[in-house]
C-alpha cells in the first residue's frame, strides 16, 4: 500500500470527475419528470428511489482520487438532507456546476483564492436578492403548495402534510408508519416524548430514516450507572432474554462505554433486539423523568434510594409500550400500559404543584415535565402496494412535512429552480475588483441557472430557449411548469420552494465548492496506479 500525492491540477481534476459522477446520477431524477434509480444494496432486495441523498450513499468510485471528490460533494446531499430534508439534488447540481466553472479559471492561471471571494461575496448578494423574493405563508393554499413540490409533486402526499401540520401546528410531532390497507389515514395519539435518542446507530432498525421502531417493547428504567462490572445487570439481561421479554428499551441515568459495547453486540446478533437511552438531565430532573416514564408505562424503577436493586429484581419490573419510536436526538413512548387511573393522578398532582408553586422557574420546569406527560403526536398511516413504495412516500412525505415548517417559518420562493436564477439575473459583476474575483462572482451568476436547466432538460425541453423568454419576463415568479409544460407564474401553480431550503442548498454548496477550488494537495492510500489529470501534464509523484 503506498502514500500518493497528487499535484494540484491533476488532483482537482480527479476530484472533479468524482463530483461530476455523483452529479450524472442523481440529476437525471431532478424535477416532476426526473426519472428513478433502481439501487440494488448487498443483501437486500433492489428498490427503487428519486432521492438524491440516498442515490449518493450508494455510489462508490474504484480510483481513489475520484471517489474522494464523489464523497466531499456527498457531503452536500447529506447534510443539505439531514438539515432541510429538500433539496439534496439541487445542492449536488449546483455544487457540480460551480466547482466545473471554477476549475476552468484556474486552469486559466486565475488565483483559487480570489475565485473563493468572488464566489462568497456573489453568494451574499444573492442571498439577499431571494430574501426580497421570499413571500410569508398565510393560506392554507400556500402550504399545500409548499408541501406538494417538496414531495415529488405528489398532490396527495402535499395535501396530507397540509393536514398533519394543521392538526399539530409547525412544532408539532408526529410518526410515519405503513398503514395494513391501502387507505391513508391519520390520528391524534398521546405519547410521552423525551429530549434523549439512541447511544448508537447501531441500533437502528430503520436505515432509511436513522430510526429504531419496535412495537410491543418492554422497558427497564434504572436511576443509576449501569457497567460491564455489574454482574446483577448481566444476570437481569439473561433472565429477560429466558423469558423473551423483547424487544427491550433500556433507559438508564448512565451507561459506561464497555457495557454499550456489549448490548451493541447482542443487538447486531440478532437474537435480543434492544435499544439503549440515557437521561441527559442530572440529579432530581432525571430522578422525575425516569418517575414519568415508569408511570406512564406501567414499570418500577430501579433506584437504591427506593430499596429496589437489580439482585433481587425480577421481570415484572418491566414496563411496556405499544409502540416507541427512537431517533439520534428525541424518543416517543406510544400507548404505555401504565393504569389509567394512576397516570390521571399523577397528571393532577402535577397540574397542582405549578398552581402552587411561586417559582416562576420551577413553574417552567414543572410545565415541560406535563407537556412531556400529556403530549400529543399525530400518528401517520401510509397506505401502499408494497414495501418500497411505503418508503420511497415515506422520505417525500418528511421532506413535505420540513418543508412546510420552514415555510411556515421563514417564508417561500417561486419554485422549479426559478428563485436562483432569478436571484442571479438581479445582481451584476462590481467594478474595480481583480479578474479573479471577478470570474468567482461569475462563476456562481452562471450556477445559478444549473438546477433550472437540469429540470428543463429531464421534461425534455432545450433550455436556453425557455432561458431567454423567461429572462425578458419581469415577473420574477414567472417560469416553467414541468408539470403541464406551462410557462407561467409558478407560485400561482403551486411551484413553491421552502426560502430556508434554497438558502440552505446556496450556502453549503458554496462551501463546499470553495472547499475543493482551494484545496492544493491530495493524500490518499492506494495500491493501484493513480491516472493523469485532464487538466496540466504534472504527472503523480509517489512516496513509498
Amino acid at each position: 500500500m503506498s502514500r500518493v500525492f497528487k499535484s494540484h491540477l491533476d488532483g482537482l481534476s480527479a476530484l472533479y470527475r468524482g463530483v461530476r459522477a455523483l452529479a450524472n446520477a442523481t440529476v437525471t431524477t431532478l424535477g416532476p419528470q426526473g426519472a428513478h434509480v433502481v439501487i440494488k444494496k448487498e443483501r437486500s432486495h433492489p428498490y427503487i428511489t428519486k432521492h438524491g441523498a440516498s442515490i449518493a450513499k450508494e455510489l462508490q468510485l474504484s480510483d481513489a482520487f475520484e471517489n474522494m471528490g464523489l464523497k466531499l460533494a456527498r457531503e452536500v446531499a447529506l447534510q443539505t438532507d439531514m438539515h432541510v430534508g429538500d433539496g439534496s439534488t439541487t445542492a449536488i447540481v449546483l455544487t457540480e456546476s460551480l466547482f466545473a466553472l471554477g476549475l476552468q479559471g484556474i486552469a486559466r492561471g486565475l488565483d483559487p483564492l480570489e475565485i473563493k471571494q468572488g464566489i462568497v461575496l456573489a453568494g451574499d448578494k444573492i442571498l439577499e436578492e431571494l430574501t426580497k423574493l421570499a413571500l410569508p405563508v398565510q393560506t392554507s393554499k400556500d402550504v399545500v403548495s409548499v408541501a406538494t413540490t417538496a414531495a415529488n409533486n405528489d398532490p396527495m402526499l402535499g395535501q396530507l402534510a397540509a393536514d398533519v401540520i394543521a392538526n399539530i401546528g409547525i412544532e408539532g410531532e408526529y410518526f410515519i408508519e405503513k398503514s395494513p390497507t391501502l387507505q391513508t389515514t391519520i390520528h391524534t395519539c398521546v405519547s410521552l416524548g423525551l429530549h434523549s435518542g439512541y447511544l448508537s446507530s447501531y441500533f437502528v432498525t430503520h436505515p432509511e430514516t436513522m430510526e429504531v421502531i419496535y412495537e410491543d417493547a418492554y422497558v427497564l428504567l434504572c436511576n443509576q450507572t449501569l457497567s460491564y462490572a455489574n454482574q446483577d445487570f448481566i444476570c437481569f439481561l439473561e433472565k429477560v432474554a429466558q423469558e423473551k421479554k423483547l424487544p427491550l428499551i433500556i433507559v438508564a441515568a448512565n451507561i459506561d462505554p464497555q457495557l454499550l459495547s456489549v448490548l451493541i453486540v447482542n443487538k447486531l446478533k440478532g437474537s435480543f433486539p434492544l435499544c439503549a437511552i440515557t437521561i441527559p438531565e442530572q440529579g432530581e430532573m432525571c430522578k422525575q423523568i425516569l418517575e414519568d416514564i415508569t408511570v406512564v408505562t406501567g414499570a418500577t424503577l430501579i433506584d437504591s434510594f427506593l430499596g429496589m436493586s437489580l439482585s433481587t429484581a425480577d421481570i415484572t419490573v418491566l414496563g411496556k409500550v405499544e409502540k416507541v419510536i427512537i431517533s439520534e436526538k428525541k424518543t416517543a413512548f406510544f400507548h404505555g400500559l401504565g393504569e389509567s387511573t394512576i397516570i390521571a393522578e399523577h397528571i393532577a398532582h402535577v397540574h397542582q404543584q405549578i398552581q402552587s408553586n411561586p417559582s416562576k422557574e420551577e413553574r417552567v420546569i414543572l410545565e415541560k415535565r406535563l407537556s412531556r406527560l400529556s403530549g400529543k403526536k399525530i400518528r401517520v398511516s401510509l397506505g401502499s402496494t408494497t414495501e418500497d413504495e411505503f418508503k420511497e412516500k415515506k422520505i417525500h412525505l418528511i421532506h413535505a412535512l420540513q418543508a412546510v415548517k420552514a415555510a411556515c417559518r421563514e417564508g417561500y420562493l417561486p419554485g422549479g429552480g426559478v428563485a436562483l436564477f432569478r436571484a442571479a439575473e438581479r445582481i451584476q459583476v462590481p467594478e474595480k475588483i481583480s479578474p479573479g474575483v471577478a470570474y468567482g462572482y461569475t462563476c456562481l451568476i452562471q450556477s445559478m441557472r444549473a438546477p433550472f436547466t437540469a429540470m428543463i432538460t429531464n421534461c425534455g425541453k432545450l433550455p436556453t430557449t425557455l432561458l431567454d423568454t423567461l429572462i425578458e419576463h419581469p415577473d420574477p415568479c414567472f417560469g416553467y411548469n414541468g408539470m403541464t409544460h406551462a410557462v407561467e407564474n409558478v407560485i400561482s401553480s403551486g411551484i413553491c420552494d421552502a426560502f430556508s431550503v434554497v438558502k440552505f442548498v446556496l450556502k453549503y454548496s458554496i462551501s463546499i465548492a470553495c472547499l475543493l477550488l482551494t484545496s492544493s494537495l491530495f493524500i490518499v492510500d492506494s495500491s493501484g496506479e493513480v491516472q493523469d489529470g485532464s487538466l496540466g501534464d504534472t504527472s503523480a509523484q509517489r512516496e513509498e
